[in-house]
C-alpha cells in the first residue's frame, strides 16, 4: 500500500518566514507583558488561597474562592508572581519581563539574536545583585518588605554574611560600582579616564564661571558706587536751589491753600452722608441682632466634648520590643511583623457636624418637653460612630420615665440603634446614644501602634477598637476563655476575628500561643495558613494546617 503524503495546513503554508517570525514575536511580547502584570500585582496572601483550591471551583461563575484573588492573572497569575516575587529574587524579578520583551522585539524585528547575550547575561547578574543587596537590608533592619528581594536573595545575603560578616555588605557595594560602570562602557579603564577628563573640565568650567561672576560683581559695584556720586551731586543742586528760593509765602500762597483745604471738607462730607443714606435704619439693625439671638428658642445649652484619645506610639516602639522579645526567648528564632504592613488612617479625621448635634439636641429635648419632662443641662460627647448625649433631669423626673419613651425618641431623630443608659454608671444623668449620620472608619494601625497597646502587661492584648471617648478599648483574651461573636450578615464577625488574630500576632512570639484554627467553609481562615511553620497547631497526620473536617 502506498503511503499518504502528509498535508500541511494552508494557512501556515500561506505565510512567508518573515510573518511568521512576527507572529512568534508578538505572542513572545505578550507573554512578557502578561508576566510584568502578574509581578507588579503581586498579593502575598493570594497563594494560601489558590492553594486551597479544587479543581472545581476554578469553573464556578459568580461565586467561589477563585473570586477573592488579588492578582491580575487571577490563579494563573498568583502562582507565577509567587514564584517570582516570593521564592526567587522578590520585586528585582521585573527584570525577567524586561528580557522577554527583548527578546520578542527581536524576533519581530528578525533581528540577530546572538547581540542580546552580553545584555541578557547583565540583566540576570543585575537581578541578582539587587535582589542579595536588598536580603542584606531586611535581614539586618527590616526597613522594607520581604517582597523587594524574595528567598533567594535573602538566602544568598546570609550565606554572604555568614561567610564574611562585614565585608559581605563592602563586597556588594563594589560589585554595584563595578556593574554601574559596566554599564557605561565594558573597558573600565576607559571609562575611568572618561570620568576623570569629565572631573577635569567641569573643574575648569567652574574656575571660569567663578572669574565671570567677580568680573561681572566687580562691574556692578562700579556702577553702583559711580551711581552714588551722581545722585549724591544732584541732592546738593537741589538744595543749594531750594535755599536760595525759600522765602516766606505771600498772601495770595495763603488764599489758594485755604481754598484747597476747603473743597477737601465739602468732598469728604458728601462722601459721609452717601454711605449713610446706604446704610439701613437702626430699627432694622436691631431687629436682625433679635432674629440672631432666638434663633435657638429653648434655653437648655449644649456642650460638645470630643475625646483626646490615646498617645500614638513611635512608628518604631513596637518593633524595638517585639525585637527584645524575640532575642530572650531562645527556641524559635522569629520576626515579629512591622507595623508598616497596615494601612494608615488619613490625616484628616471626620469633622464634628454641629448642625446635626443642634438639631438631635431640639428633637429630644422637643420630645421630652411633650411629655412634661424638664431638662437642666445636655453635653454632647462625640465618638467615631456614635454621639452619647448626656441628659441631667430636674429632681423631681423619674429616670424610668425617660426610659420608657426610647421607641418615641428612635422614630422622631430616625436614627438605627438608638440606646438609653439610664442612668450613667457613676453618674447623676441619664445617657441617649446616637448613631452618627458620618462614621469615622477606625483603622486597626491607630489601635495597636498606641502606648497603651504597645507599653500593655496583658497575656494576650485584644483591642477591639475604640470607645465614644476616642480610648483603645482593649481586653486581655485570657479573662475570656469562652468567647462568642455572633450576628447578622455584614455585622462585622469576620472583621472581628480577624481583629483579634492581628493583634495576637503583633505580640504574642511563637514559643507562648498556637492557634487551632477551624474553617468548615475554607473562606474564612484561609489566609492564616501562611503562618503554620510558627503559629499553627497541626493534628497529626493532617493533610491541611487548618481544620475543615468537622468530624476532626
Amino acid at each position: 500500500m502506498a503511503k499518504k503524503k502528509k498535508t500541511k495546513s494552508p494557512f501556515l503554508s500561506s505565510l512567508d518566514f518573515t510573518r511568521k517570525m512576527e507572529i512568534v514575536g508578538i505572542l513572545i511580547m505578550a507573554v512578557a507583558g502578561l508576566l510584568l502584570l502578574s509581578i507588579a500585582s503581586y498579593n502575598p496572601n493570594d497563594y494560601g488561597v489558590v492553594k486551597s483550591m479544587s479543581t472545581g471551583s476554578i469553573f464556578t461563575v459568580d461565586q467561589g474562592i477563585a473570586l477573592s484573588v488579588n492578582n491580575w492573572l487571577g490563579v494563573i497569575g498568583a502562582y507565577i508572581s509567587y514564584l517570582f516575587v516570593h521564592t526567587l529574587f522578590g520585586y528585582t524579578s521585573i527584570f525577567i519581563p524586561v528580557m522577554v520583551a527583548a527578546l520578542g522585539w527581536y524576533v519581530f524585528r528578525q533581528k540577530d539574536i546572538s547581540e542580546l547575550g552580553w545584555p541578557m547575561a547583565y540583566g540576570i547578574w543585575v537581578m541578582i545583585l539587587f535582589s542579595t543587596l536588598f536580603g542584606w537590608f531586611h535581614n539586618e533592619y527590616e526597613w522594607y518588605s520581604m517582597m523587594w528581594n524574595g528567598n533567594f536573595g535573602l538566602g544568598a545575603a546570609i550565606v554572604l554574611q555568614n561567610i564574611m560578616g562585614i565585608g559581605s555588605i563592602v563586597t556588594l557595594f563594589v560589585l554595584l560600582f563595578v556593574s554601574i560602570l559596566m554599564l557605561v562602557d565594558r573597558d573600565l579603564q576607559k571609562t575611568i579616564d572618561a570620568y576623570r577628563n569629565t572631573i577635569s573640565n567641569f573643574s575648569s568650567t567652574r574656575e571660569e564661571q567663578k572669574k565671570k561672576k567677580e568680573e561681572k560683581k566687580q562691574k556692578k559695584a562700579a556702577i553702583k558706587q559711580q551711581q552714588k556720586a551722581e545722585a549724591k551731586l544732584k541732592k546738593e543742586a537741589n538744595k543749594k536751589a531750594k535755599d536760595e528760593k525759600k522765602s516766606e509765602p505771600s498772601i495770595d500762597d495763603i488764599v489758594e491753600r485755604s481754598q484747597e483745604e476747603d473743597l477737601k471738607r465739602v468732598e469728604e462730607r458728601k462722601k459721609q452722608s452717601a454711605e449713610l443714606e446706604n446704610k439701613p435704619s437702626r430699627a432694622i439693625l436691631e431687629k436682625k441682632k433679635e432674629v440672631e439671638a432666638d434663633e435657638d428658642d429653648d434655653d437648655v445649652d449644649i456642650k460638645v466634648f470630643i475625646g483626646e484619645g490615646d498617645e500614638q506610639a513611635d512608628e518604631k516602639d513596637l518593633d524595638r520590643q517585639n525585637k527584645e522579645k524575640a532575642k530572650s526567648v531562645p527556641v524559635i528564632k522569629y520576626k515579629f511583623p512591622g507595623i508598616d504592613l497596615l494601612d494608615s488612617p488619613p490625616n484628616e479625621g471626620n469633622e464634628v457636624d454641629l448642625e446635626e448635634i443642634k438639631e438631635n439636641k431640639r428633637i429630644i429635648l422637643d420630645k421630652l418637653k411633650r411629655h412634661k419632662i424638664e431638662i437642666l443641662s445636655i453635653n454632647a460627647i462625640v465618638g467615631p460612630t456614635v454621639t452619647l448625649y448626656e441628659l441631667e433631669p430636674s429632681p423631681d423626673v423619674k429616670i424610668s420615665k425617660i426610659e420608657s419613651y426610647a421607641n418615641d425618641l428612635k422614630m422622631a431623630t430616625a436614627a438605627h440603634g438608638l440606646r438609653i443608659i439610664a442612668p450613667i454608671p457613676g453618674r447623676s444623668a441619664v445617657g441617649i446614644e446616637v448613631p452618627n449620620s458620618t462614621r469615622e472608619t477606625v483603622y486597626i494601625k491607630s489601635v495597636i501602634n498606641t502606648k497603651k497597646f504597645v507599653e500593655t502587661d496583658m497575656d494576650l492584648p485584644v483591642a477591639f477598637g475604640k470607645t465614644i471617648e476616642n480610648d483603645v478599648f482593649m481586653l486581655d483574651l485570657t479573662k475570656l476563655p469562652h468567647l462568642l461573636i455572633a450576628g447578622a450578615t455584614g455585622s462585622g464577625k469576620s472583621v472581628g476575628i480577624n481583629t483579634i488574630i492581628t493583634c495576637l500576632l503583633y505580640k504574642c512570639h511563637p514559643d507562648d500561643i498556637k492557634f487551632v484554627l477551624i474553617d468548615p467553609k475554607k473562606i474564612e481562615l484561609s489566609l492564616y495558613r501562611n503562618i503554620q511553620n510558627h503559629f499553627l497547631a497541626v493534628l497529626p497526620g493532617a493533610e491541611e494546617p487548618i481544620v475543615t473536617d468537622t468530624s476532626k
